[in-house]
This record gives C-alpha cells, sequence and structure tokens, in this order.
C-alpha cells in the first residue's frame, strides 16, 4: 500500500520553530556584536544612565523577536509553495516548464533547424566554389596566402 506524502511530513512544525528560533537568535548575537554591548564603555554608560539610545541587550531582545516572527512566515508560506504529492517524484526538467510550450518549441526548432540545414549546405558548396575561383585570381605570395588583411579585396603587393 502507497503511503500519501503530507505537508506536514515534509516540514514538522517543530523543526520550523526551531529554525525560527536560531535565525532570530543568530540575528540578536549579531545586534549585541554589533552595538558593542560586550564593551566596558557601553555597559558603563547604560549604567549611568548616559547612553543615548535604546540598550544594547534591549535592541537584541527586540531584533530576536523580529526576526523569528519574520523567519516564521516566510518559511511556512515557503512550504505552502510546495504540492506534497511532487516532493517524491524525480523532476528531469525545469519544475515551472510548461509542457504545452516544450511541444511548441520543439517543433518550431525542429522546422527552422531543417531549414538551416538545407540553407547551409547550399551556401558551403557556393562558398567552396568562390574560394577556389579566388585562390586562382588572387596575387599571393607563393603560398597560397594573401599578405593584405582580411578586407574582401587583393592587396596591391
Amino acid at each position: 500500500m502507497t503511503e500519501k506524502t503530507r505537508r506536514r511530513d515534509l516540514f514538522r512544525p517543530l523543526q520550523l520553530v526551531g529554525l525560527s528560533l536560531l535565525c532570530g537568535l543568530f540575528a540578536g548575537v549579531v545586534t549585541l556584536i554589533a552595538t558593542g554591548a560586550f564593551t566596558d564603555k557601553v555597559m558603563r554608560m547604560v549604567d549611568k544612565g548616559t547612553y543615548g539610545a535604546i540598550p544594547p541587550w534591549n535592541l537584541a531582545f527586540i531584533v530576536t523577536g523580529g526576526i523569528f516572527i519574520a523567519a516564521l512566515l516566510i518559511l511556512s508560506i515557503l512550504i505552502l509553495a510546495v504540492d506534497p504529492s511532487d516532493f517524491t517524484k524525480p523532476h528531469d526538467r525545469p519544475v515551472l516548464y510548461d509542457d504545452a510550450a516544450e511541444s511548441a518549441d520543439a517543433a518550431v526548432a525542429g522546422a527552422a533547424g531543417a531549414a538551416a540545414a538545407a540553407d547551409g549546405s547550399a551556401a558551403a558548396a557556393a562558398g567552396a566554389e568562390t574560394t577556389a575561383a579566388d585562390e586562382s585570381a588572387d596575387p599571393s605570395n607563393g603560398d597560397g596566402h594573401d599578405d593584405a588583411p582580411a578586407s574582401g579585396t587583393p592587396s596591391a603587393s
């Protein structure tokens, strides 16, 4: 009997909350370090009441809570974008690629490729005849190569 993959199995709620908490704690630690919460000077200013802004520990708690909530919302919305039945299937092409566009593009590319191949073989044959005629008429230095830059006109040397 086959089991159906459920959305809850893809990302359990405890994992979601734990990852969001880790994001919030990381942002809080970065805030503490950036505001100098571990320095003696800042802590003395906070104790005396001369620190002009929000104390670093209070700011870190605010940032931690804000990032925790933001990460929780963003991760929850991203989980809703995943179809649980699609999770177990292997994908051999881009996920958001349209099948109808693929078949229409293949038909157009096939027709254009066949036409280009026919035009290319005719152009290659005409190019070979032109090259042979140009080599016999070009004044060259004896080794079959012209000294002039490739401008399309023979050199006067």
